[in-house]
């Protein structure tokens, strides 16, 4: 019992450590965003995105219920409207942005030691090999990731969305105080 009395504070004391885990250094976390060529990632996923999104399943979808002679020309529209969109978030001042909250959520999540560590990963030959190979291995999971949850949420949606819509109605017009856009209720 006695060493249970004693072990209790230190246990305490191991559990609080990343409370008082040092905060990482701008310095440092600088550091780490250019080893993991953070600037090149975002560049990446830009231009990855188009092919992305006319992969998604309600994309596809969309595409399939469309006429086959109007298929071509729908495709043509997203992919205008999709590179211009990107090109309007593709912009130093959208770039510094990502920058800032990427740095802030590094300094929040992660200790100095772990940046250290990061950095002396990322800065070797292994870690730059994982890091050239990001965007090919997101889009190779992504799509069937994105496809996978969309039939589980559709095939969720089918069989509780009924459900849900009388739970919504029940709370909306019942009670004192009911919504406008329900029925009135008789007065007999």
């Amino acid at each position: 019992m006695k060493l249970k009395t004693l072990l209790l504070p230190f246990a305490a004391l191991a559990l609080c450590a990343n409370a008082f885990a040092a905060t990482p250094s701008d310095e440092s976390l600088e550091r780490l965003y250019q080893v993991q060529k953070a600037d090149l990632i975002f560049d990446q996923v830009f231009q990855d995105s188009e092919k992305m999104v006319m992969s998604f399943p309600q994309v596809k979808e969309m595409l399939a219920n469309a006429p086959e002679s109007k298929q071509r020309q729908l495709k043509a529209v997203m992919s205008k409207y999709l590179r211009q969109m990107y090109a309007e978030i593709r912009t130093p001042a959208v770039y510094a942005e990502l920058r800032q909250i990427t740095l802030n959520g590094m300094k929040t999540v992660y200790t100095q030691k772990e940046v250290d560590a990061m950095i002396d990963f990322y800065s070797s030959p292994e870690g730059q090999s994982i890091l050239n190979k990001t965007s090919r291995y997101m889009e190779a999971s992504v799509v069937p990731v994105m496809t996978l949850i969309h039939k589980k949420t559709e095939r969720f949606s089918q069989k509780n969305l009924p459900k849900l819509e009388k739970d919504f109605y029940q709370i909306m017009c019942s009670g004192k105080n009911p919504a406008p856009a329900c029925p009135k209720a008789s007065n007999k």
